[in-house]
């Protein structure tokens, strides 16, 4: 059976239910509701839907459907008149979850029943000492992974290095990696980087600040996801929302440097800044995440500069402030991006977009909304990003100014050789008049000559 787009509005005391169902034989068609449950089944769709709210059928209920579109539009009543239901744009959880498993109800704290459970922190045992992917859930599904995917995974053997020896071994690679001419060099070509350090991405353009709407693509990706119900820790839960960030990173990047225009290292890009998705590596605070990402912004891409990554933090903090369901549409970019890589990245999708998608349209945007403070609160240094940036720019300016004195001493000699010319030329010509003025009252031969030399010229000068 096929799940058919569908979309849900509302007002105070309706909700709108738009199905799309081309092709569907009307005499097959059943819909059922009971309290937050919905179920329509005409084959060959089939959709069931756990609201945020109960809705009632009753003999204000209407329907219709459209031929040429193929479009069902059925409103119901509320239960509770004025009632706001809560996330009815988020497509995949509005699809009836699977059930909820049993679990020690001492060690969860459930979430206002969307999706997600949270356990208290427990020692982590050693089989998840060496997992990745979302949340770290997986364990003996990949093997080798890094060394079949080697163009993606600086990381080739996950399954070999635990998380908590990650970080240092990314730091060690990074530092290797750093060019410090690359750096400098881009430092003091203002420039160059000048249209990037003053683009504007184009989630802050005043034409894209609207109200945010699924289109169709996005809506048919959403409803083929499965709606899975996210068992965590909090420190996993914590874990998951500061992946986000660095992956969101990645993509502001890639989006002020390219001017919003994709190009066919975009989704190179968004890979490579991510530790996450290069390393397989979790974070534990802002700061550790946020100095991950400064750093692999100065070590990998083209333009490797400071200011820039400050105004990409920026730039993260104004995508989140568009909302949740903005976010989800960013990420639903970086999975098309992922999808249509050449180099086989769509396996990023599979490991960790996908369930970012399910996982964002569960979480509170209380939650997002902290983050992005958290975010804006974080000033990092370039001491804290530990690649010797502030020695080597010192050095770069004793060299430049011992190559500006060079130059200012070559001009000033110049200048002085030049000044000379003039006065040793007097004396030269000074020189030369008088031997001319003797030579004229002492020798007859000169007068002859000089004659002669008269004669010359006026013979040029006749016709």
């Amino acid at each position: 059976m096929l799940t058919p787009r569908f979309k849900l509005s509302q007002d105070n005391n309706h909700i709108f239910i738009n199905i799309n169902a081309p092709y569907t034989n009307l005499g097959d068609t059943e819909i059922d509701v009971e309290g937050e449950n919905f179920l329509f089944v005409s084959s060959p769709y089939f959709l069931r839907l756990r609201l945020p709210g109960r809705i009632v059928d009753n003999d204000f209920s209407k329907g219709s459907y459209t031929c040429d579109s193929g479009d069902f539009n059925l409103t119901f009543d509320k239960e509770t008149p004025g009632e706001h239901f809560e996330n009815l744009d988020m497509i995949t959880s509005l699809l009836a979850p699977r059930d909820i498993p049993d679990i020690n109800p001492g060690l969860v704290e459930m979430l206002e029943e969307d999706g997600i459970t949270l356990e208290n922190d427990v020692e982590c045992d050693n089989s998840n000492s060496f997992a990745f992917g979302f949340a770290n859930k997986v364990t003996t599904e990949f093997s080798n992974i890094g060394s079949e995917f080697p163009q993606i995974f600086e990381l080739r053997v996950p399954e070999s290095v635990s998380i908590i020896d990650r970080h240092d071994l990314r730091i060690k690679y990074e530092n290797d990696k750093f060019s410090s001419d690359h750096y400098l060099a881009d430092l003091f070509d203002e420039e160059l980087l000048a249209p990037y350090l003053t683009a504007v991405p184009f989630w802050n353009l005043p034409e894209v600040k609207k109200a945010v709407e699924f289109t169709e693509e996005e809506v048919s990706l959403l409803k083929e996801l499965p709606n899975k119900h996210y068992l965590l820790t909090k420190k996993e839960y914590r874990q998951v929302l500061l992946g986000l960030v660095d992956i969101l990173y990645g993509y502001c990047y890639e989006k002020r440097t390219t001017l919003n225009d994709d190009s066919i290292e975009s989704s190179w890009t968004v890979n490579k800044l991510s530790s996450t998705l290069s390393w397989f590596c979790v974070f534990n605070d802002i700061k550790q995440v946020l100095t991950a990402c400064y750093r692999r912004a100065l070590v990998y891409p083209i333009f490797r500069n400071f200011e820039l990554c400050k105004k990409v933090k920026n730039d993260v903090v104004a995508l989140f402030r568009r909302g949740k369901k903005f976010i989800v549409q960013c990420v639903i970019d970086i999975h098309q991006l992922f999808n249509t890589s050449h180099d086989a990245r769509y396996i990023l999708n599979q490991l960790y977009i996908k369930d970012y998608l399910v996982f964002l349209q569960k979480c509170r945007s209380e939650e997002l909304d902290e983050l992005c403070n958290n975010i804006a609160n974080i000033e990092l240094s370039k001491a804290d990003l530990d690649l010797e940036l502030e020695q080597y720019e010192h050095a770069a300016q004793l060299v430049k100014h011992e190559e500006t004195e060079i130059m200012e001493n070559e001009v000033a000699v110049r200048m002085a050789s030049m000044s000379l010319l003039p006065d040793l030329n007097r004396n030269n010509a000074r020189y030369i008049d008088e031997s001319d003025d003797e030579s004229d009252t002492s020798s007859d031969t000169s007068d002859t000559s000089s004659e002669e030399s008269s004669d010359e010229l006026d013979s040029d000068d006749d016709p």
